[in-house]
């Protein structure tokens, strides 16, 4: 056990990425179904979506390290922060829809780093890409929702949809590669 909360931050990264991509999967799947059978485990797969996510962000800094300042390591602990407490508030169920500005944190400082890293050979350019787009939509209808109070109509949800899979996957992937390519490269 010992082991496993010591690994070297890439490993872990690199776990952490590939259970994010799938407990989304588990989450969309569960939500195009109907069924109600995973609540009584619901409370649980959403505190490993958000512990999950934290690992990715905070390991995040280490990869980008050399290419962003210092005080990025700071952030990358505020926005965990937001995270691993917005997910909380879910659990508890003092925010039954979803606590949107964590969303919104979340896809809003996904655009600036993978805009900010862009080109630097860090991602694949496929994932770098799906990342972008994928934060851009979430930022935006997210943002619509908090700032503005609108709700966007249901026919135009499925773009929402969209998003949030580009972001997942580029999350998720985009970090499992990176990782991947920087421990064959001999960096980590």
């Amino acid at each position: 056990m010992k082991k496993f909360f010591t690994q070297p931050i890439g490993d872990l990264a690199r776990q952490n990425a590939l259970t994010f991509l799938v407990i989304n999967v588990v989450f969309i799947g569960v939500e195009f179904s109907g069924s109600t059978a995973l609540d009584a485990v619901d409370d649980l797969l959403n505190f490993f979506w958000g512990f999950t996510l934290v690992s990715i962000i905070i390991a995040g800094y280490y990869l980008a390290e050399g290419h962003v300042p210092e005080y990025w390591k700071a952030a990358t602990t505020v926005l965990a922060s937001v995270i691993i407490l917005g997910t909380f508030l879910e659990i508890t169920l003092l925010e039954e829809d979803g606590f949107f500005p964590m969303y919104f944190f979340w896809a809003f400082n996904s655009l600036i780093y993978t805009l900010t890293l862009r080109g630097t050979g860090i991602f694949r350019p496929l994932y770098e890409n799906i990342t972008v787009l994928g934060a851009f939509i979430i930022t935006i209808g997210s943002s619509a929702d908090i700032f503005f109070g609108y709700e966007l109509p249901e026919d135009f949800q499925i773009i929402g949809l969209v998003g949030w899979l580009f972001l997942v996957v580029g999350t998720s992937l985009g970090n499992y590669f990176a990782w991947g390519d920087k421990a064959t490269s001999g960096t980590e």
